[in-house]
């Protein structure tokens, strides 16, 4: 079961009295994968700042630095300053989630694991041509969790999953954990990270 031919939604979407808001969707186009949040899944948001001024002290001048380094070494004073450790920022990430996604199979194993897999990696996969430029990049997702965060714009940039889980008699997987690195496609401001949430 894959996206050729119309839409696939599986994954955790059999009755199972449990909470949407214990759920993650990620959805491509009418495609879409429901997975259980696992233990360990985290989101991050991360800014990136340097300290670029370290370095630097009043001795650090040409010709100054080898008498500034010899009067700091015989002494208790030094050349550095407080600004010196001032952190400069240089640019923000996107959002990242490390999903943790549980599968099991309650009803049938194609669907609520195998399937799901499959189509996680669709979904992180390009469609190249064989010799000529002009394919299509991965697309971007849409992460849902929990029904309560919301990315709009998401790319998969990596799909784990285990080879050893247990299988059925007809070799399906009849559970299996699958690791999501997501992340945004775009940094957000701080205007729009209200809109992350519903």
């Amino acid at each position: 079961m894959g996206f050729k031919g119309g839409s696939v939604i599986c994954g955790a979407i059999m009755p199972d009295g449990v909470s949407p808001f214990l759920k993650a969707y990620i959805t491509s186009g009418t495609n879409m994968v429901v997975g259980y949040i696992g233990e360990g899944s985290v989101a991050m948001l991360e800014s990136l700042w340097s300290s670029p001024f370290e370095n630097n002290s009043v001795g650090s001048m040409a010709g100054v630095s080898t008498l500034s380094n010899a009067t700091q070494a015989a002494s208790t004073t030094t050349s550095k300053a407080k600004i010196n450790s001032m952190l400069v920022w240089e640019g923000q990430k996107p959002p990242e989630f490390n999903l943790s996604l549980h599968f099991m199979a309650k009803v049938d194993a194609q669907i609520e694991v195998n399937s799901a897999i499959m189509a996680l990696q669709q979904m992180a996969s390009p469609d190249l041509k064989n010799f000529l430029p002009g394919g299509r990049r991965p697309k971007p997702v849409v992460l849902d969790i929990g029904r309560r965060q919301k990315i709009m714009h998401a790319v998969i940039q990596s799909v784990q999953y285990e080879l050893d889980a247990p299988r059925t008699i007809t070799g399906m997987y009849a559970h299996n954990t699958v690791n999501l690195h997501i992340s945004g496609m775009t940094a957000y401001n701080e205007s729009e990270i209200p809109l992350m949430y519903i």
